[in-house]
């Protein structure tokens, strides 16, 4: 009785930690808005980011989010994607496109996912998209020669925590 309980346990202990790839049961993983900043960044010159918002019926939307006082955003592309097994998602790019598909794997931590990007069937390029809708708010004026005048920041509410 003892070790059975001590097994429970050490499964749950283990199903608790973490929540990268190798505990993550989900096939729906990639569901939701990403951006390409996360929250609090605040680089010199940010007018523009991001979102690819990843639709349950298999279609990807690319907004491009820019003028930071405003938040405009701008429909860039549709895509349509599909599960390629349980880690992998394709995501099949327009014609002309300089890239033949892209790759969407988790990413390193439960909040992310990697976007490869295959030209030849190579990686030629890799993004890291932050999980949930990010836009940008104007920072006061500084004082110091060159700051940031805008940063990141969830556009309505944080994603929910990581299972």
């Amino acid at each position: 009785m003892l070790v059975s309980t001590a097994r429970a346990l050490l499964v749950l202990a283990v199903a608790a930690v973490g929540c990268g790839s190798e505990v993550q049961e989900s096939t729906d993983w990639m569901l939701g808005p990403f951006s390409t900043r996360f929250v609090g960044d605040r680089p010199i010159g940010l007018s523009s980011l991001g979102q690819y918002h990843f639709r349950p019926g298999g279609t990807l939307a690319r907004i491009a989010i820019t003028n930071c006082a405003e938040n405009r955003e701008e429909l860039i592309e549709e895509y349509t994607w599909s599960r390629a097994g349980n880690w992998l998602v394709i995501v099949d790019t327009s014609e002309g496109d300089i890239f033949d598909e892209w790759r969407v794997t988790p990413g390193e931590t439960c909040n992310s996912v990697q976007v490869d990007q295959i030209q030849y069937g190579e990686v030629h390029g890799r993004l890291t998209l932050a999980r949930g809708a990010v836009c940008m708010k104007e920072l006061p004026p500084c004082e110091e020669g060159d700051c940031a005048t805008c940063e990141t920041t969830w556009c309505d509410e944080p994603p929910p925590p990581c299972e």
